[in-house]
């Protein structure tokens, strides 16, 4: 009973088997072409054609065409052992997967697409948007667009060196430099990935660099005009050539200067310039009151004083300056000048009057014990050398008239004795701050003093005229000056074909006076000066004010604004000047 008992279960287990295998191999006959792939392991081997090398794929097929002839073959037992070997081959079919060949031509497939294709995405897209993680190292550096300014002098500008940490901070700081260098119309700076670091591409458009443009301009005193060479990238190395001359009224002159900023891409740099000059000088009355126009005792000064002596100077001057810049914006430099000084005598004489007031010689001013009937010479004649030690940390940017940043300076000039006429030294500190307000308008702030030992005529601090709207040219004159100046600018109108019209209101500040005994008999021998009576002003008269309107119209395409327009309320002269320039305004 136990025998029978085993031989059927035996037999009733051959018969489910039987069943079982005959099932298993009628399945692929009414979908071959879809679930064969998915069942068999080996069948999307073909498909690549990178695995065709492996010769057991084309029996592998044979099989399932040798299974159709086992279903009609199912009486046999031996059949499904043969079978199952088949069944059995998927492990040794798992092997051609595990073979490394394969993988690794995928992988490299890949590879190519991250290498090529990637870092094009993140250039257009997102380089300039997306911050670097950390810093990476320049490994090169590529200038384009560039077509006269030379690929080294936009890399120098731009602050960047092969090797140096690279950061999205450091791409805005690059951009920066190259806008507020005025040699360009577009800056774009981003970067690629490359193995082991990154590769920096500097987009730039260059400006019109030169410009041929006269100019007139009408201010107190002084009206005229001239016309000017400018050429802001010489030799497509950020070079600057100016060549200007005017007559006028008042200053005729010409100025010729050429700026290296970068010798030979080095930190050092260089300047060469002269300026030759015929000016005629108006002095004024000095003032006696701070907001009392009639002065009893004075009626020529008072807080608003009228001229009262004229000359004529001829100035001829040249120097030369080198320096070099020790790391970003901090320079230091040494200026050697030599200048020629000289009086016109028969331009010496006594100002016309002004309104219901004329100044009385020998009362206003001093008369020359030479020459009977003549006012005095302003100052002594002869050369006027010396050398002037300047540092300054300049972190300004100029964004197409938008400014921004700041500049601190010092400079200290003495003469020298073995070689000038004069014996004197000043110096002076200045700063200036500029903030960009609601992405368009700016604020700039302006702020200077000096102080002089000596000072001949030429040398002296003057207040007034562009430096002091509101008032007249040079109306203020001392070895001492403290000034300031706030100006708010905004556009007027969107740009249009790259025309840009600002406006702006403005305060100027300024103490200006000689803080020394002008009426001095030794005092006026060392500083070779003949000075007005009541020069030395003391307290509040000295202190001036003034508030205003203005507006300046800029070309994307040049460097410098082409018009300036300056309405000028001089707060303690209770008067309006007007101050207009066209064409080379800067």
């Amino acid at each position: 009973m136990g025998r029978t008992h085993v031989f059927a279960r035996f037999a009733i287990a051959c018969w489910l088997l039987l069943i079982a295998t005959s099932a298993f191999a009628q399945t692929p006959v009414p979908v071959p072409p879809e679930e064969i792939p998915p069942t068999d392991g080996p069948k999307p081997v073909p498909v690549n054609p990178d695995e065709l090398p492996p010769d057991q794929r084309p029996p592998e097929q044979k099989p399932p065409e040798q299974q159709k002839p086992p279903e009609q073959q199912k009486p046999p037992e031996q059949k499904p052992p043969e079978q199952k070997p088949p069944e059995q081959k998927p492990p040794e079919q798992k092997k051609p997967p595990i073979v490394i060949p394969p993988p690794r031509e995928l992988s490299k497939v890949k590879d190519e697409v991250v290498i090529r294709a990637a870092p094009e995405v993140q250039i257009d897209q997102a380089a300039a948007q997306t911050p670097l993680m950390g810093g990476e190292v320049i490994k090169s550096m590529v200038v384009e667009g560039n077509k006269k300014t030379d690929s080294d002098t936009v890399i120098y500008i731009s602050g960047l060196e092969k090797g140096d940490s690279f950061s999205a901070g450091d791409a805005k700081v690059a951009k920066d430099k190259l806008v507020s260098c005025g040699l360009f119309k577009e800056v774009t700076v981003y970067w690629s990935m490359v193995p082991e670091g990154v590769k920096v591409h500097l987009q730039v458009q260059d400006k019109h660099s030169w410009i041929i443009a006269p100019a007139f301009y009408n201010q107190p005193t002084n009206v005229g005009g001239g016309v000017g060479f400018g050429e802001n990238n010489l030799f497509g190395q950020n070079q600057k050539l100016l060549l200007y001359g005017q007559v006028a009224t008042g200053d005729s002159f010409f100025i010729g200067a050429w700026v290296i900023p970068s010798i030979a891409n080095t930190r050092w740099y260089a300047q060469f310039d002269t300026f030759l000059k015929t000016a005629r000088n108006i002095e004024y009355a000095s003032p006696t009151a701070y907001l009392d126009i009639s002065d009893k005792e004075n009626p020529n000064a008072g807080s608003n004083p009228i001229a009262v002596r004229e000359s004529r100077i001829h100035y001829l001057n040249g120097g030369v300056k080198v320096g070099i810049e020790l790391f970003r914006g901090l320079k230091i430099d040494g200026r050697f000048r030599a200048a020629k000084v000289s009086f016109v005598d028969d331009s010496l004489e006594l100002s016309e009057a002004t309104g219901d007031k004329s100044p009385v010689l020998g009362t206003d001013v001093q008369e020359d014990p030479m020459n009977a009937g003549k006012p005095i010479v302003p100052g002594g004649e002869g050369w006027d050398v010396s050398t002037e030690e300047t540092i300054s940390l300049d972190r300004r940017a100029n964004y197409y008239g938008i400014q921004t940043g700041y500049k601190v300076g010092f400079s200290f000039e003495k003469s020298l004795g073995g070689m000038s006429d004069f014996d004197y030294w000043l110096a002076g500190v200045s700063i200036y701050k500029a903030k960009k307000i609601l992405d368009r308008h700016n604020l700039v702030g302006k702020f200077f003093t000096g102080y002089g030992h000596n000072l001949p005529f030429q040398q002296e601090y003057q207040t007034g005229g562009t430096s002091m709207r509101g008032w007249l040219n040079a109306q203020f004159r001392g070895n001492l000056k403290v000034s300031g100046t706030v100006e708010y600018s905004l556009p007027i109108l969107p740009e249009l074909f790259g025309l840009s019209i600002r406006g702006l209101v403005f305060w100027d500040s300024a103490y200006t006076t000689f803080t020394k005994d002008t009426d001095s008999l030794e005092r006026q021998a060392e500083a070779r000066r003949n000075y007005l009576p009541n020069a030395d002003a003391r307290g509040l008269d000295a202190f001036k004010n003034s508030v205003g309107v203005g507006t300046r119209f800029y070309l994307r395409q040049i460097v410098l604004p082409l018009l300036g327009l300056d309405v000028g309320y001089g707060l303690e002269a209770r008067d309006v000047q007007v101050y207009l320039a066209i064409g080379l305004t800067d």
